[in-house]
């Protein structure tokens, strides 16, 4: 039978004066004071890591690479899909070509001209270096049809035809000078001839006239032939001299003619080789032109974002048109740090990636190691400004139900990067510290 206390026995008031406190509740209260001072002490000398979070995304490690629009145009043909797989060097759309076409069709017309004159003109040279003979046309290459053999065959008929005109009056007046000194030539040795005899006659004359044989008459009458015979001889040879001089003047007038022909020839090929030069550039850059406007994969990888569908459509210059992720490239993650924590953070410290798509507390994180921080920050629509990091992983698979996923472009991650280790006593002090600090600065 259990012991009843006495104080049982008193009225209620009375009982609970006497009944003397249970132990329960100091033991309780001491539990709970030791708790606070463990919790305390740990608080105080505890420490966790400080991270800093980013968001981004997987990447090709050699980037997306863009196909642009080279210049302003429309959509000719579409080659490929969204989606789809392509080769290096595959074609994937097709600009109009019209302008380009014309422009290259243009500029070849210019450099067939250019060859057609060239030629004519090389013969024409010939021509007067030969002293302007008879000379037959040469045939040209093969390389040019037989229209354009008629062609260049009249034009250097022509121009031979007009130079050979020019010619004409110099050399009927070099003729007609030739002519008449032969005939002073002529003229001079009669007169030498008949001089010589009539001298002769003089002193037979002069030597029966002294006999008193002859007549005195017909010895005057030869001795003034014989006079007027030396008298015209000068004039003779006189007048042979101003021919030979007006015939060498008439042969230089010609000779310097030709040179100028030939000069003027010469400057025209000359001419004709720089603007050749100059066509053959033009040629290769219309050529290049025309294989620009059919865009082809930079990289062997699979087609995203196409952004022309209709054949037709007009494009601007620079416009991206598509994106090629290249294919068996290594990823990596790009990610937006916010400006408050780029101080906080350096090239080469380790982080975590978090996977969106796979929850982290069931299939895991993915080790990382920061690479590079961007030079300046640039604005994010929801971000505001952040500098962009670039982080290199130690994986590109995830395990996800005892099979390994690769993980790919374009999914979004979670970036934590340790900076630290902070006590756990300074995240409850913090806002009080910071609290203090500013209410101590207001009015």
């Amino acid at each position: 039978m259990d012991k009843v206390a006495p104080q049982e026995f008193l009225p209620a008031a009375l009982e609970v004066q006497d009944t003397p406190p249970s132990p329960t509740g100091r033991w309780l209260t001491g539990l709970l004071l030791l708790l606070f001072a463990l919790g305390a002490g740990w608080a105080s000398f505890g420490e966790v890591d400080i991270v800093v979070t980013a968001p981004g995304r997987v990447v090709p490690s050699g980037q997306v690479k863009l196909v642009q629009a080279p210049e302003a145009g429309s959509v000719l043909a579409i080659l490929v899909e969204d989606g789809a797989r392509v080769q290096a060097g595959q074609p994937l759309l097709r600009l109009d070509p019209t302008y380009a076409d014309a422009d290259e069709l243009g500029i070849r017309q210019q450099l067939h001209d250019n060859a057609v004159e060239s030629a004519w003109r090389r013969a024409l040279d010939q021509w007067l270096a030969d002293g302007r003979g008879e000379s037959l046309w040469p045939t040209l290459s093969r390389r040019f049809a037989a229209a354009d053999q008629a062609r260049a065959e009249t034009l250097y008929s022509l121009h031979r035809s007009e130079i050979t005109a020019r010619f004409t009056s110099q050399e009927r007046e070099l003729a007609a000078n030739l002519a008449e000194q032969g005939a002073l030539r002529d003229q001079r040795e009669g007169a030498q001839a008949t001089l010589a005899v009539l001298e002769q006659r003089v002193v037979a004359y002069k030597t029966l006239l002294e006999q008193q044989y002859g007549a005195r008459v017909q010895y005057l009458e030869m001795l003034q032939q014989q006079t007027e015979l030396e008298r015209s001889i000068p004039v003779l040879v006189s007048r042979q001299r101003q021919l030979r001089e007006s015939a060498a003047a008439i042969s230089a007038r010609m000779e310097a003619m030709a040179g100028d022909l030939r000069k003027q020839n010469l400057m025209e090929l000359t001419r004709l080789g720089s603007a050749r030069s100059t066509l053959e550039q033009n040629s290769r850059k219309a050529q290049q032109h025309q294989q620009q406007l059919l865009l082809r994969a930079p990289v062997t990888g699979t087609v995203q974002e196409l952004a022309v569908h209709t054949e037709g459509a007009v494009v601007t210059p620079a416009q991206v048109l598509m994106k090629i992720v290249p294919e068996n490239a290594s990823i990596e993650v790009e990610a937006l740090l916010q400006n408050r924590d780029v101080g906080f953070v350096n090239e080469g410290q380790g982080a975590e990636v978090k996977i969106d798509t796979f929850n982290f507390t069931k299939y895991g994180l993915i080790d990382a190691q920061l690479v590079n921080i961007s030079n300046d920050a640039v604005e994010d629509q929801q971000l505001g400004w952040v500098f962009k990091l670039r982080l290199e992983l130690e994986e590109d698979s995830i395990m996800v139900e005892n099979k390994k996923v690769k993980l790919s472009p374009g999914m979004a991650v979670t970036t934590e990067i340790k900076t630290g280790r902070r006590r756990l006593i300074e995240f409850v002090l913090s806002p009080l510290l910071r609290y203090r600090q500013e209410s101590a600065r207001e009015r």
